[in-house]
């Protein structure tokens, strides 16, 4: 209790100094949580725009199809399939697509797309396309062979909302077929696929041009928060084994690839942090051992042995970053809090965020785990930065102590 009580005093003893190192951490915690919740914001908002608006969590087709995605390969009773995936726990919603790669062209210029014949009620629950829509309206306003469009897309038509376009693509029967559409509605998205290489149309429209009698080349699912999706498609693989079941992590590696590397770019920052309260908590600690030389030869000739010298000096440290690690937490909490609900506007930004596939308004966010993993390093940092002072003091002989100047 008295080495607590000495040690305490001890910090105060020089309070400028002790203040900056208390300053530095605390700023040093802010900033790494502000890091990584600004990491977090584009990582998680990337993925969850992909997966909540493109993807989903899980697709089912038929193994031939992810092959050539040619029109012939359908997921056979694809509707009846659906229905029965519906009923299952942990299931939000499904929806059924058909798919067809083609050309769209408008009176001035073409492109390739990705043509998705989707039933309208269910691909609203699955994917929420129908909030992107940034003008005109979700397949209302026309009449006959709607389309949605990416707002990039778009432009490089040069087609605004009840435009004429025509696509073309491939039928059933392998015969090359066109037709006409019109824009009913436009559809903004940092999503490149949904901005530049998708187009919408009615499932029911697409259907009779391609001849597919009802059939359908994919089924969606949104699975509920905290679903394990691996267990979701076993299940399905096991009872429909002709048909394949993959989880957003296998139909898009790359989401899982970035979501590893943001990990590890945590614990790299963590650590390049951690290295340098450490050097400034041993440089602080080392010139409080070396002014107090005589204090401690003095305090080791009557009696105080070595290992609670070394534990004063410890404890000395390790109340700087006791202290110093809740006001840090807490600025780093006040500012990711804030930043969470009203976003991050970057809308100067957009043009440039927007080609790499993230938004111009980002929401920081930090798991606590995060905090915890952070805390613990602060411990570890202050107790590892105390050692090499601490040392220094236990090396210190009584009798050359006293008659240092």
């Amino acid at each position: 209790m008295m080495l607590l009580k000495i040690a305490w005093r001890n910090i105060w003893r020089n309070r400028g100094r002790s203040l900056v190192v208390l300053g530095s951490i605390v700023v040093g915690i802010w900033a790494l949580i502000a890091a990584v919740g600004f990491m977090n914001a584009f990582m998680v908002g990337y993925q969850a725009d992909i997966i909540n608006h493109d993807i989903s969590n899980l697709q089912i087709h038929n193994p031939e199809f992810k092959k050539d995605q040619e029109v012939k390969y359908v997921i056979p009773e694809g509707h009846k399939k659906a229905n029965e995936i519906r009923q299952w726990a942990n299931v939000d919603a499904v929806t059924t697509r058909i798919i067809v790669n083609g050309m769209i062209a408008s009176p001035k210029k073409a492109a390739g797309v990705q043509i998705r014949g989707v039933d309208l009620v269910n691909e609203a629950k699955v994917t929420r396309i129908d909030s992107l829509i940034d003008d005109g309206a979700y397949f209302e306003g026309v009449r006959r062979n709607p389309v949605l469009i990416g707002k990039k897309l778009a432009e490089t038509l040069k087609v605004g909302v009840k435009s004429k376009v025509v696509l073309t693509f491939t039928d059933a029967n392998n015969n090359l077929t066109s037709a006409a559409f019109r824009v009913a509605g436009i559809i903004k998205s940092s999503s490149l696929n949904l901005s530049e290489r998708y187009a919408f149309v009615r499932q029911q429209d697409l259907n009779k041009i391609l001849g597919l009698n009802g059939a359908v080349h994919e089924i969606a699912i949104l699975t509920a928060p905290q679903t394990n999706d691996d267990i979701v498609a076993s299940k399905y693989n096991k009872m429909f084994p002709d048909d394949l079941a993959e989880t957003w992590k296998e139909i898009a590696p790359e989401l899982s690839l970035l979501q590893e590397m943001y990990s590890s770019m945590l614990y790299v920052l963590i650590i390049i942090v951690m290295i340098a309260l450490a050097f400034g908590i041993v440089n602080t600690m080392l010139m409080a051992v070396l002014e107090r030389i005589r204090e401690l030869g003095m305090l080791m000739a009557v009696g105080m042995t070595k290992i609670r010298v070394f534990t004063m000096v410890m404890l000395e440290t390790i109340f700087i970053g006791v202290l110093g690690s809740p006001l840090g937490l807490l600025f780093g909490w006040l500012t990711i809090n804030y930043y969470s609900n009203v976003g991050l506007d970057l809308t100067e930004y957009s043009e440039g965020l927007e080609s790499f596939g993230y938004d111009s308004i980002l929401y920081p966010y930090v798991g606590m785990e995060a905090y915890y993993s952070i805390v613990i390093a602060v411990v570890i940092t202050a107790f590892v930065g105390a050692i090499y002072p601490a040392w220094k003091a236990v090396k210190l002989k009584p009798v050359e102590a006293l008659h240092t100047i």
